[in-house]
C-alpha cells in the first residue's frame, strides 16, 4: 500500500469555469451545428479562445 503524502494543492484549488452551463451548452451547439470556429466563440462569449476549447 502506497504511503500517504500531504497534497499540494487545497480543495477546490483547480481552475474555475469561466462559462455557465448554458453559454458552454450554447457554445458547443454553435461549434457543432454551425461550425463556429473557436476563436470566432471566444468573441461572441467574451472569452479566450482555450476557454471555449476546455468548455466544447
Amino acid at each position: 500500500m502506497p504511503t500517504s503524502r500531504p497534497r499540494r494543492r487545497t480543495v477546490g484549488a483547480g481552475a474555475k469555469h469561466k462559462l455557465v452551463f448554458v453559454d458552454r451548452l450554447l457554445a458547443t451547439l454553435a461549434h457543432l451545428r454551425h461550425g463556429a470556429t473557436h476563436d470566432m466563440l471566444a468573441c461572441w462569449f467574451g472569452g479566450d479562445r482555450s476557454t471555449i476549447t476546455r468548455a466544447i
